[in-house]
């Protein structure tokens, strides 16, 4: 458990970007798929690590907080799914 920070930090800190994707939404993500699980199964994996990582952001003392991205399959994916143009995806 992570102590809560002091509320009046001497600096400002805000999270920018995706936030590292624990392990049990790396396994709901690879089982839906896989079809092992449903988008709604998926979603409320999705949900929980949501809330837990929205918690501890403010346990750090944060003001503003992220969701960490968690719904994005990859931080990539929503431009190069949606068509963004001029890009080629090489393997």
């Amino acid at each position: 458990m992570i102590a809560a920070a002091p509320h009046n930090p001497p600096f400002r800190a805000d999270v920018v970007g995706s936030l590292l994707r624990p392990p049990h939404l790396k396994v709901a993500r690879e089982d839906a798929a896989a079809g092992r699980i449903t988008p709604e199964a998926l979603r409320a994996v999705e949900d929980a690590a949501i809330s837990d990582v929205v918690a501890l952001q403010e346990a750090c003392g944060l003001k503003v907080v992220t969701d960490g991205e968690y719904r994005r399959r990859t931080y990539f994916a929503d431009f190069y799914e949606r068509g963004l143009g001029g890009v080629t995806l090489k393997l």
